[in-house]
């Protein structure tokens, strides 16, 4: 089974990213290599999307219900809160989960380290009891991301239309292949590209969402803009003290870093979708 290196929740090889913490997932690219058994092509990796294995299953398709635009009408400052708590808080689970795989590493290093006697176990065991502290203090924060889902739904749609692409592209490889016969390529080839256009229309209803997103966020960033403007204004007037004007500036510039992160990731988003 292949794991998130982070959270350790079950992740499909073709994956690039964990869709329970969001982690960007590394996977070693190794050559494809194609066997011929008894006039049955088999592909030496396994497809986790067919039930044998086999790069040849037929792949059934399921209808794709696309939702309905939300009949209620979202505010600007809810289209972005919307997305911010995602994106913001699958920032601050990464780090978190980062920092206990580096806390986990340093103990299993002075542990090692110990029993090839290269330190004295009464030197280690100080520090390890202090890391294993700081292991379940982290674990302890961990537990209001319990229900916490890192991926949004037009991530994860991109990535499954990717997908498809690639093994399209790869059965268009397969064309004059001896072990497969027309019938079977042109019977896939109809189900791989029904499953993109599925995909595609679920992801032109949440690129528009998005799209209208990225917009509201450009108007707030204006708006926090203009606030500190304001703000500076009113501190050289004398109409707020220099302690207040300090206080709301901080925390202005810290609702604008925070906009700046969402306004980074939505941009890529929305190239990645082109």
């Amino acid at each position: 089974m292949v794991e998130c290196h982070y959270c350790r929740n079950p992740v499909q090889s073709q994956w690039n990213f964990c869709r329970k913490c969001g982690a960007r997932l590394v996977h070693k690219e190794d050559p494809e290599e194609f066997i011929v058994k008894d006039e049955v092509v088999e592909i030496a990796t396994e497809d986790p999307e067919s039930p044998t294995g086999m790069l040849y299953e037929p792949l059934e398709v399921e209808e794709v219900k696309v939702e309905e635009e939300e009949k209620k009408e979202l505010t600007d400052d809810e289209l972005v809160e919307r997305i911010a708590d995602v994106i913001v808080k699958r920032e601050d689970y990464n780090a978190l989960l980062k920092n206990k795989v580096d806390l986990d590493d340093e103990i299993n290093k002075l542990l090692d380290r110990v029993k090839n006697k290269l330190i004295p176990r009464n030197e280690a065991l100080p520090r390890i009891k202090e890391l294993k502290e700081e292991v379940e203090s982290i674990s302890a924060l961990e537990d209001k991301f319990e229900n916490f889902s890192a991926i949004l739904p037009i991530e994860e749609i991109i990535e499954d239309r990717n997908n498809e692409k690639k093994k399209l592209k790869k059965l268009s490889g397969l064309k004059g292949d001896k072990a497969v016969s027309r019938a079977t390529l042109e019977e896939m080839e109809i189900k791989f590209k029904k499953n993109i256009k599925n995909l595609e229309l679920k992801l032109n209803v949440e690129l528009a969402k998005m799209r209208k997103t990225f917009d509201a966020l450009e108007k707030k960033m204006k708006t926090l803009q203009r606030d500190l403007e304001i703000l500076y204004v009113n501190s050289q007037t004398g109409e707020i003290s220099e302690k207040e004007y300090k206080q709301h500036k901080q925390e202005k510039s810290v609702e604008i870093d925070r906009m700046k992160k969402v306004s980074k990731t939505v941009a890529n988003i929305l190239a990645e979708a082109r």
